[in-house]
């Protein structure tokens, strides 16, 4: 089969994923939705008839408890795994993520900063603060590689996972130091998780994640000429160290603004666009808008089981993407060395 054969049907059987999972994730959990409902529903706020209407009790569920937090998955996914995919070609490594800048070691930090200072009930209170948190080791890693004269790809690696060990050693002293009751209010954020999230979370989380992923995938042409190398993309007359600036930060704010939603949610951004740039190819401007479709079903679907497995409670989102992605991330480790 062909390499356009194969984009045309991946791409066709994303973009028929996606809306099937953001329908049953909203139809499915602790009180069950008719999925005819669900899409009828749906379709009278874009004026079609509603000929399948919920009742009161399920439209509160659906428009107020569910569907934010089901767009919220969608977007933090696909957010993190465009970073991801934009970081693999910056760095010029397939098991490249947002990790490597320090964004969820910061963010879990301003955080945890914020439950000692006693501003865990505040409203929004924890996602700004994980925000400002992760914005700030990725300042951190810029001012000390440039500082250290250590401005290269290499450099930026040592000095994200020198500032990401710092912040995670701040966290745990922070986690001591706090009282028990306030603990608990960080360590289901800290594992990830969208329980609470409502439509302000979503409004201002996804501003800043959309913005930041058009911006992104805007930048495609210049990601390709940049993943040649830095003396190939030099002679081709690109701005090396400004392009790589700018792809850094933008992929540190949209990677800030989905941990600062949603905790910490690893793998997605290795997972989606290392399994899809076999069926899609190297080029960013189609490995990223396939990355985004992957990442936002991987998390639709995980945080539908996160609220499904489990009577009880939520399970936490971070773990299960972990058990998904931890697995896969070995498996194809293990490939690649395979073939070297």
């Amino acid at each position: 089969m062909t390499e356009p054969r194969r984009r045309r049907i991946a791409f066709a059987a994303l973009a028929a994923a996606l809306p099937l999972s953001v329908c049953l994730a909203a139809a499915a959990g602790s009180v069950a939705l008719p999925p005819g409902s669900v899409l009828s529903s749906l379709g009278s706020r874009l004026g079609l008839p509603d000929f399948s209407p919920l009742s009161a009790a399920g439209a509160t569920i659906l428009w107020t408890v569910r569907l934010p937090r089901v767009l919220l998955a969608a977007l933090v996914g696909g957010g993190l795994a465009v970073v991801g995919a934009a970081l693999q070609s910056v760095f010029r490594n397939p098991m490249a993520d947002s990790g490597l800048l320090g964004v969820g070691s910061g963010a879990a930090l301003g955080a945890v900063l914020a439950v000692k200072l006693g501003w865990g009930q505040t409203f929004l209170a924890l996602p700004i603060a994980a925000f400002a948190g992760a914005m700030a080791a990725v300042l951190a890693v810029y001012v000390l590689a440039h500082a250290a004269r250590r401005a290269s790809l290499h450099g930026l690696l040592l000095t994200g996972l020198a500032v990401s060990a710092l912040a995670g050693a701040g966290t745990s002293v922070l986690l001591v130091a706090t009282e028990e009751f306030r603990v608990k209010t960080v360590l289901f954020w800290l594992a990830g998780g969208l329980e609470g999230r409502s439509w302000t979370h979503l409004q201002l989380g996804g501003a800043w994640i959309l913005a930041g992923t058009a911006l992104l995938l805007a930048l495609a042409r210049p990601l390709d000429v940049l993943s040649l190398g830095t003396d190939e993309a030099a002679a081709l007359g690109l701005p090396v160290h400004l392009t790589r600036l700018t792809l850094l930060a933008l992929s540190s704010l949209v990677a800030g603004a989905a941990t600062s939603v949603a905790g910490s949610v690893p793998f997605v951004g290795l997972v989606a666009p290392h399994a899809l740039r076999p069926l899609v190819g190297p080029l960013a401007r189609h490995l990223l808008p396939a990355s985004f479709l992957a990442g936002a079903v991987l998390v639709v679907l995980a945080d539908l089981a996160s609220r499904t497995l489990s009577a009880q409670m939520d399970l936490p989102l971070g773990a299960l993407t972990a058990f998904v992605g931890a697995p896969y991330f070995l498996l194809a480790l293990r490939t690649s060395e395979g073939r070297a």
